[in-house]
């Protein structure tokens, strides 16, 4: 695209091929997904392989079947490689480095290209987020270069703004949450028979931390529509991410009380692909976008104290 420079998403950034278009998004890295038959193919921000239903159904019952990889050095290599040998410069965002090893990959080929290519530039973000909360910000590079901003503007930019993008929703399959080892398969089942809900949002790390429980989807959306409004900034200027792992459902009912309770620029409903989703499972049904800075959790779980206190 324009402005000089590349900008090169994640897999894992969960954004669909309308809004790569759409936002100018130039390539991303592919990963690697090795299948229940021990082939492997390259992973892709499509369902090209399988079905949503057939996926999330297989890693429900085996938390091993699919197993997923970065893309090695060498690839990231040769994909920046062309837009530096163009004299394009590289924006590279990548996964949370608290959750994969892709950051370290991309600082290593970040240190041979420019050895190869002295007089270019790469730059690489850790986003220390995942899915559409990583997708929200790799748009936002889109934007940033879209306005004009230097590369190094851009990353600079980036870097200030990534602790500001917030999660807010609902895992309900306790079961696989249980599998991965993050919950007793006891306290699973009784949570899963009286339709318990974690709700958590971002920690300064990147990693979610639960700051309250409900029961059922109604009093969710409720908890979920009120912490956004005590914490999202400039709603009427930005777009809001709903992303879901086979609760689409439930999504399209979210993003229309987000409309009307909220009023964001727009809000965009996405899937949650393989390369994220044999982690996160099925269940999850979340809202994704810029608030105020994460706190150490301290101002967060007040607000969701007050929020609970004051639900009906």
């Amino acid at each position: 695209m324009g402005n000089g420079y590349a900008i090169i998403g994640d897999v894992t950034c969960d954004l669909n091929e309308e809004l790569r278009q759409r936002f100018g998004l130039d390539n991303y890295m592919m990963g690697h997904i090795t299948k229940p038959d021990g082939t492997e193919v390259r992973s892709k921000l499509e369902w090209d392989f399988t079905t949503p239903k057939e996926f999330y159904s297989a890693i429900k019952s085996n938390k091993d079947t699919y197993k997923t990889a970065s893309a090695s050095v060498e690839e990231m290599v040769e994909c920046w490689g062309g837009y530096l040998a163009e004299g394009k410069d590289v924006l590279a965002l990548t996964i949370s480095s608290t959750l994969s090893v892709t950051y370290n990959l991309m600082l290593n080929a970040q240190k041979k290209l420019q050895e190869k290519y002295p007089e270019r530039k790469v730059f690489v973000i850790d986003s220390r987020k995942y899915s559409s909360a990583l997708g929200l910000l790799t748009i936002k590079a889109c934007q940033l270069r879209e306005q004009g901003l230097t590369i190094e503007e851009n990353a600079a930019k980036l870097e200030e703004m990534k602790n500001e993008i917030h999660q807010m929703g609902t895992m309900d399959d306790l079961f696989f949450v249980a599998s991965k080892g993050r919950l007793s398969h006891s306290k699973a089942f009784m949570g899963t028979l009286v339709g318990v809900k974690p709700m958590g949002d971002f920690n300064s790390d990147g990693m979610v931390t639960v700051l309250a429980k409900v029961k059922g989807y109604e009093k969710a959306y409720k908890v979920i529509l009120e912490y956004l409004a005590k914490t999202i900034k400039d709603a009427e200027g930005q777009i809001v991410m709903v992303a879901h792992s086979m609760r689409e459902e439930q999504a399209k009912t979210l993003a229309k009380l987000i409309e009307e309770r909220i009023h964001p620029k727009e809000v965009v409903i996405s899937d949650i692909y393989p390369p994220c989703g044999i982690n996160v499972g099925p269940g999850l049904l979340a809202a994704y976008y810029f608030g105020d800075p994460i706190t150490d959790l301290a101002r967060e779980t007040e607000i969701m104290k007050n929020i609970l206190g004051n639900r009906d």
